[in-house]
């Protein structure tokens, strides 16, 4: 016996399959041809970086090559020195008294870039600042470890 579907005798299961595979085929159309249409009513995100750097040479004054930058340093006193922070942030965070030497200066996109050589642990490292907004105060920019 043949269960018989709301359409009767006439079509049979295979009917029902080839409707849905129809519909689907049709819907999958729909998706692609509006797509493109829809993707453009869309916001799109928009950001802009600036990379500080970019407009300078690749090794600060004093770092020797190979150098490598770094994203943040924890020393052996667990003083942290990490890219965004303050010069103030810098200063209040003790790490001074790793300094092996003045600071030395040479020009920046905005403003003047200071290079300060550390010795840590028999570790040397380099912390650069850098303004990088007009009327605030430096930020470091990059750590570097030979």
């Amino acid at each position: 016996m043949i269960l018989q579907g709301r359409h009767g005798a006439k079509g049979g299961p295979l009917r029902s399959v080839a409707e849905w595979l129809f519909a689907l085929g049709i819907l999958g159309a729909v998706a692609w041809v509006g797509a493109p249409l829809i993707l453009q009513w869309i916001p799109q995100m928009s950001s802009t970086v600036t990379l500080v750097e970019s407009a300078l040479p690749a090794l600060p004054l004093g770092v020797p090559p190979g150098a490598e930058s770094v994203p943040f340093l924890v020393l052996v006193d667990g003083a942290e020195i990490r890219r965004g922070m303050a010069e103030n942030e810098l200063r209040d965070s003790g790490v001074s008294r790793w300094a092996v030497g003045s600071a030395t200066t040479e020009p920046g996109v905005i403003d003047e870039r200071l290079i300060f050589p550390y010795r840590a642990a028999g570790t040397r490292f380099w912390v650069v600042l850098d303004r990088i907004e007009a009327g605030k105060q430096r930020q470091v920019t990059a750590i570097y470890l030979p």
